[in-house]
């Protein structure tokens, strides 16, 4: 009776086994590297961002090919650190945290800027106005219509500044921090 009950789990069980397994045999594996598969999935996205990130990177055959090889290589050399415990050592842990927190704060601070380019408008009474400041400083200045553009981005600019750190200055004002002076010396 109770292998009866059984059957149907055993059934499902390795129904769901085999749907796991056809989802990793229809990747198709560009290489192996000891225990590791580098799909083509993953291949195509690295060279992707390396044709993103080197504009002199030329796509052929050759440098496919030669890309392949330092993914190896890169792979092999992470392989070997691990085996060492490099991934574990307090410095290499401090060093992801230092990148991270700087990856992160760096993003924030696009996100922010971007949102702050979207509101930033310049007058062109602004513009004239810091026109009339520089001419007074340097008389021999060509005619306005000559630096407009110029302009134009400096006061944009200087005003895009102004609302960063007025926002970061809020950050500041509306936190909870506590400094212990005693601790520093």
């Amino acid at each position: 009776m109770k292998s009866k009950n059984l059957l149907p789990l055993f059934f499902l069980f390795s129904l769901m086994l085999s749907c796991c397994s056809n989802d990793v045999s229809n990747k198709k594996i560009v290489t192996r590297i000891n225990d590791y598969d580098l799909t083509l999935d993953e291949f195509q996205n690295q060279l992707a961002l390396e044709l993103e990130l080197d504009e002199d990177f030329k796509l052929t055959h050759e440098t496919r090919k030669q890309f392949l090889e330092e993914i190896i290589q890169k792979e092999l050399l992470i392989q070997e650190a691990k085996r060492a415990k490099l991934d574990q050592q307090k410095k290499f842990m401090q060093a992801i945290e230092r990148y991270w927190e700087s990856t992160l704060i760096r993003n924030l601070i696009d996100l922010k800027s971007e949102e702050i380019d979207k509101q930033v408008v310049v007058s062109e009474e602004e513009i004239k106005l810091h026109y009339d400041k520089i001419k007074k400083q340097t008389p021999s200045l060509p005619d306005f219509q000559k630096f407009h553009n110029q302009i134009e981005k400096k006061v944009k600019e200087e005003k895009r500044i102004h609302l960063l750190k007025e926002w970061m200055d809020n950050l500041r004002e509306n936190a909870s921090v506590e400094i212990f002076p005693s601790m520093l010396e």
